[in-house]
């Protein structure tokens, strides 16, 4: 479903929103090694993330990422959009090209209610909402 540099990101971004503070930066560095992935993939991941106005950064020794907009105003989907693109919402998941409502495959109706509850579900949850009861999760690594 979700490419794992797409799991990464969000967790980053979860991770940053945690830890980061609007004044300061966040180094790639750190958050790549206490979320135990790869700092060249998460940097490159990161660096969309910039691109698409979600997180700024800053180079040289205090140098990081830091979120650009608050928390409330971040949503799960727009880290999904800007990583794996939000295609698989609107796609028929065995991948058939013609696959449409008047043209279903075998499980279009039952992934079509599947897929639109999980496009509500990360379009409906911010990173704020994300963080808020993280405290109760004792096998999120974060």
């Amino acid at each position: 479903m979700l490419s794992v540099a797409c799991k990464d990101s969000i967790r980053a971004m979860i991770y940053i929103t945690k830890y980061g503070d609007k004044d300061k930066f966040i180094s790639i560095h750190k958050i790549a090694e206490d979320l135990d992935i790869s700092f060249y993939f998460l940097s490159k991941n990161l660096q969309k993330l910039v691109k698409v106005g979600l997180l700024e950064s800053y180079r040289g020794p205090n140098g990081g990422v830091r979120l650009k907009k608050s928390p409330k105003d971040i949503k799960l989907i727009d880290i999904i959009d800007a990583i794996d693109g939000t295609e698989f919402f609107s796609k028929c998941i065995l991948g058939f090209e013609t696959c449409s409502d008047e043209n279903p495959c075998v499980i279009h109706h039952k992934w079509a209610e599947r897929r639109n509850e999980l496009y509500e579900m990360f379009s409906g949850t911010t990173l704020e909402e994300a963080i808020r009861d993280l405290h109760k999760f004792t096998n999120v690594k974060i």
